[in-house]
């Protein structure tokens, strides 16, 4: 009697452990591909994930001329992952998509989250990375606040462009109820990039 006690209870144990693993299986996204547009798009359920929000901000303001995001993809060209591997050798947790006919590459940067734009010929058109407002220069922020003084600055953006000789800044600022995408030198003009 006692080992059929002991056997009950070994197979409810078991069927409870069996049961939790499935719903834990079922909760995971389908596929692989839907968890790297999950990171691209900042869709996970976690949004404490600091990573998910920075690809958020840089991306922020911009669509294709579908009205589309970055989708993510598998087969990037041969040159584009070489000149990436070349560039970043140390990038961790790499997801990558396609955006308006270039390649992304969203990765872990030392401490940061970055994301690099390639042309499909394996040119780096540029690195865009989340910074914090006290990162900016201050010339920046002075020329915003002296041009309109009631703009708020909400996220900022380095881009390093290998073209450039400065880094440039995105800054979106926010000015009665009106949201807009500013870009500057690091001396503090206003310039125009294709982003």
């Amino acid at each position: 009697m006692k080992k059929l006690i002991t056997f009950s209870f070994a197979l409810i144990i078991s069927a409870s452990l069996l049961a939790q693993k499935q719903k834990q299986k079922n909760n995971k996204p389908e596929n692989s591909k839907q968890e790297a547009r999950n990171v691209i798009l900042g869709d996970t359920k976690d949004k404490s994930n600091k990573s998910n929000k920075d690809v958020n901000v840089i991306w922020d303001g911009t669509k294709d001329h579908d009205g589309g995001s970055p989708k993510a993809s598998k087969n990037q060209p041969a040159k584009v992952r070489s000149s990436f591997a070349s560039d970043y050798p140390n990038a961790t947790n790499v997801t990558w998509s396609k955006y308006r006919g270039d390649w992304t590459a969203n990765f872990n940067n030392g401490l940061t989250r970055s994301v690099a734009v390639y042309h499909a010929n394996g040119q780096r058109k540029d690195t865009r990375t989340v910074v914090q407002k006290n990162e900016v220069p201050k010339s920046i922020i002075d020329g915003i606040f002296k041009k309109r003084p009631n703009a708020q600055v909400n996220d900022a953006v380095k881009i390093e462009a290998p073209q450039t000789v400065q880094d440039i800044f995105r800054i979106k600022t926010v000015e009665g109820g009106t949201t807009r995408f500013s870009f500057y030198n690091a001396t503090g003009k206003e310039v125009n990039y294709d982003y």
